[in-house]
């Protein structure tokens, strides 16, 4: 799974046309046809490996794996006594490999990452079929070392240890695995390749009070003489290699069950509450799957457990692990449970989706990663209703993602052999997003009753196999008595979308309603991936309130004509927004309006939303028809609709009277006031008391706007409200208002119990805009205060130095923090710490002193043989001289 902040990681393949050197006489000039990437075919196997046992110990300074691979194989052809049996096992040091017997023998190895770099020489003929077991003693030399240019978490390839340094105290000791896309041959010798499957087992041995936990069922935990503990794992299931994964750390297990089925969460001990709390639908999600798939929980146990350094999550078999920034108290994940079921329900879904049932190939790989969202998805709208689903799960994500990928110029197909590489097909928006919204489109297609049949006819039928495309094809058409080859044929195996302009008329006299959709999309002519000119289809549009089922004809123009007594004051041309496409429909202000406030389809809503700001900003609209939108906007404000269509239109309103007070919804602190209307200073008051966590923080950031101090009571409330959310923008605009209660109350905020330090973060924030230079001291000292009993807990705090360095800024002070900031650079770069180093950076960065030049200086002398890291350094250097300029 992708699992890309989401919050998401993305790789883009871009396709482009070449011009031919200019050696005509003419100046015509002459391009290239478009190519396609190499075509990336399935390995030849020539092994079937049935089983591998790993027994592992780790070297935490040197952050290596060292012990033996135990591998059961068998040749897929004769093997004579001159040639060999070939694995992979990326930059590693070989020690020796030994027959089941004992006996040694000799082998090969090139020290690089490709396939078949281990050759082993049995000298004896091995026939088709007959089991060799060999045992590999070997040691990892590869650093799996986090990515500069991703400081909120990244994955890279084989083992990624994290530990405590002199600059990150707090760090704990940990080690979680990257179980993706060849990445496994980087901690042991295996043969990587979707299309061989095996069992496995893992035997390891850590210190206490550090636990292992990898796939299927602990058999076994052993307390050694010499303080450490030996844990035994084993998965009779048979796995695709990149299946397998472990994580080590100090783990406590919090124990469910479902129908009978162990469900096992791993979190930090000091974290129980919380994980108790943002867990808590685990066991109601395994029997949503259920239902949905018609298979109960394949696997005899679920783990799941938590990570530092982790952007999302993966799912290996039976196991997944998962950001450890899901984990929150009661508090916090209510506000962000949207996003956290997200991933907790997208990394259980894999387990039918992709370890149950698994791709013989990487071109498939959507069949993983689209429906283990799209079902996430589907247990987000069961739970938290469609209304959500479609304007959050579907809509800002799923849609956006992928016009937007189109858009940039990122084209290619869900299924496709012609990619760059398996990295990039198995992460990109394609083949989760563009994936997702195609399921959500055939699920449209053929009805509840048949998508229903059709799924649990594909996991049914599938279970323990691996699949293609075609097979979901087949299962699809035989649950709807219909061939569907058009449907994959334009939308998984081609690239492209329609882009509808539609025109409407109404016959008074016939009573009757026409409707035009002209499809004006034009063909890409830089790709050489398969297009479809005109795009057809089942769509349903809604003509004030009645369902009107359609069928777009794959042609240039599609006429429509519906019975109605009168002219129709809402038209929604695909219902629910289902299709992937761009539309023009040009309609009147009132006609905007009234779908505003009147569409039984909140997508129709939003829509007319965004059509509604976008005819506001334009310069020609009258005064008059502004404030009729305005007006518009704070009905919904104020109105019974969804909170998330109210909280975007406070952020809609917020953009068109309030506009450069904000970045998206965070608030600018020393941004100008503004003054705003009576009526909308009574919306936003009336949202502010009524509403949900986010549309309260919206409406109190949109006030604050004002920094007039004759709200100072509305925020001084709102600093005791259940959500840090909401009073972190109660603690900034007590800031902006200069009220002369502020710095007293914003210095006792900080001492308030809070989830990683959110109060100190949202005092912080206050200060910053307050500008009293009394808060440098408060800023200062949590900048550089490490070692501050509040801040000794393990569970590493929410960055407050950031926001601390920031009111730094904001006070004149920034000079004051740096000779600090560049001693733990030092540090950083001796104990040579990318996350440290880096997120220093970023703190010199944001403090903008010229002195940084030094700073950047030790870096590049430090970093100068790692491109990567370089690159990095680059962009922040250049953040850096315009910060300083702008100073």
């Amino acid at each position: 799974m992708r699992f890309s902040q989401r919050l998401f990681l993305t790789l883009l393949c871009v396709l482009s046309c070449l011009p031919l050197p200019a050696q005509q006489s003419d100046t015509t000039a002459k391009k290239l046809p478009p190519t396609l990437p190499p075509a990336q075919w399935q390995r030849p196997r020539t092994l079937d490996v049935k089983h591998i046992a790993l027994n592992l110990r780790f070297d935490w300074q040197k952050k290596q794996a060292f012990g033996t691979a135990k591998i059961t194989l068998a040749p897929l052809s004769n093997v004579s006594a001159t040639q060999a049996i070939m694995l992979d096992a990326a930059m590693m040091t070989i020690n020796a490999i030994t027959l089941a017997d004992g006996k040694p023998v000799k082998f090969d190895y090139e020290n690089t990452d490709k396939n078949n770099n281990l050759k082993i020489y049995t000298n004896r003929t091995i026939t088709v079929g007959e089991d060799v077991t060999l045992t590999i003693d070997y040691r990892t030399n590869w650093v799996n070392v986090p990515d500069p240019n991703s400081l909120g978490g990244s994955t890279g390839k084989g083992l990624r240890f994290y530990d405590k340094t002199s600059v990150e105290p707090r760090k704990r000791r940990h080690c979680w695995s990257m179980a993706e896309l060849n990445s496994n041959r980087y901690w042991f010798p295996c043969y990587d390749d979707l299309g061989d499957v095996r069992t496995s087992e893992i035997t390891a041995t850590v210190e206490k009070p550090l636990s292992v936990i990898s796939n299927g069922k602990l058999l076994e935990t052993r307390n050694n003489p010499n303080g450490t503990r030996t844990f035994h794992w084993k998965m009779d299931t048979p796995h695709a290699n990149y299946q397998t994964s472990i994580a080590i750390g100090e783990f406590l297990d919090i124990p469910r069950k479902q129908e009978g089925t162990e469900l096992h969460t791993y979190c930090f001990p000091d974290e129980k509450e919380a994980s108790i709390a943002s867990t808590a639908r685990l066991a109601d999600m395994v029997k949503f799957f259920g239902e949905q798939t018609g298979v109960k929980y394949p696997f005899a146990s679920y783990s799941q457990v938590v990570a530092h350094d982790l952007p999302w999550g993966m799912a290996s078999i039976g196991t997944s692990t998962l950001s450890e920034n899901m984990i929150d108290d009661f508090g916090t994940h209510a506000d962000f449970l949207y996003l956290w079921d997200w991933l907790e329900g997208e990394a259980l879904a894999h387990q039918w989706f992709g370890n149950a049932i698994t791709v013989r190939d990487w071109s498939d790989i959507w069949l993983h990663r689209a429906f283990s969202l799209y079902f996430s998805n589907l247990y987000c709208e069961y739970k938290n209703g469609r209304e959500e689903f479609l304007l959050y799960n579907h809509g800002v994500f799923s849609l956006t993602s992928a016009l937007g990928d189109w858009n940039g110029g990122v084209r290619r197909p869900v299924v496709t052999k012609y990619y760059e590489s398996a990295q990039t097909i198995a992460t990109d928006n394609t083949t989760y997003f563009r994936g997702a919204v195609m399921l959500n489109m055939l699920r449209q297609h053929l009805g509840e009753s048949k998508w229903r049949r059709a799924i649990q006819g594909y996991v049914q039928s599938n279970l323990r196999k691996q699949v293609t495309t075609e097979d979901f094809r087949k299962a699809c058409e035989d649950a709807a008595g219909e061939p569907l080859d058009w449907f994959f044929a334009q939308w998984m195996y081609g690239i492209g979308h329609p882009k509808f302009v539609v025109n409407k008329s109404y016959d008074a006299a016939s009573k009757r309603l026409t409707l035009s959709l002209k499809q004006t999309q034009q063909r890409d002519s830089a790709s050489a991936y398969p297009q479809t000119t005109y795009f057809q289809g089942k769509m349903v549009i809604a003509v004030d309130g009645r369902m009107e089922t359609v069928w777009i004809e794959p042609k240039a123009e599609n006429t429509f004509t519906f019975a109605s007594e009168a002219a129709p004051k809402l038209v929604n041309v695909d219902y629910e927004n289902a299709w992937l496409k761009e539309i023009t429909f040009e309609k009147s202000l009132d006609e905007l309006l009234y779908q505003l406030q009147n569409d039984q389809d909140i997508t129709g809503r939003r829509w007319a939303m965004g059509e509604l700001s976008t005819l506001a900003k334009n310069g020609k609209t009258t005064n008059a028809d502004k404030e009729h939108i305005y007006a518009g906007l704070r009905a919904v404000i104020t109105g019974k609709s969804y909170w998330r269509l109210k909280y975007m239109a406070l952020l809609g309103l917020h953009s068109l009277l309030a506009p450069n007070t904000a970045a998206g919804w965070i608030p600018i602190a020393d941004a100008k006031p503004v003054q705003l209307d009576e009526a909308t200073v009574s919306a936003v008051l009336t949202s502010i008391q009524n509403d949900t966590a986010w549309t309260r923080t919206a409406a109190i950031n949109f006030l604050s706007t004002t920094a007039d101090p004759k709200h100072e009571s509305v925020y001084l409330r709102y600093l005791n409200d259940p959500s840090d959310r909401v009073i972190n923008a109660a603690a900034l605009a007590l800031g902006r208002c200069k009220s002369t209660k502020a710095f007293d109350v914003l210095v006792k905020l900080k001492d308030k119990p809070s989830w990683k330090n959110q109060s100190l973060i949202s005092t912080l924030n206050g200060l910053k805009a307050l500008k009293d230079p009394r808060g440098a001291d408060i800023a200062l000292t949590a900048f550089k205060d490490l070692a501050s009993p509040r801040w000794t807990l393990a569970t590493p705090v929410w960055d407050y130095r950031i926001a601390a360095a920031e009111t730094l800024v904001a006070l004149g002070k920034a000079d004051a923090a740096y000779p600090f900031t560049l001693d733990c650079l030092k540090k950083a770069l001796a104990e040579n710490d990318m996350n440290d180093i880096f997120n220093t950076i970023l703190l010199i960065t944001t403090l903008a002193d010229p002195r940084g030049d030094e700073a950047f200086a030790l870096a590049k002398a430090k970093l100068k043989d790692d491109a990567n890291a370089m690159a990095a350094l680059e962009q922040f250097e250049g953040q850096f001289r315009q910060a300083v300029k702008k100073r």
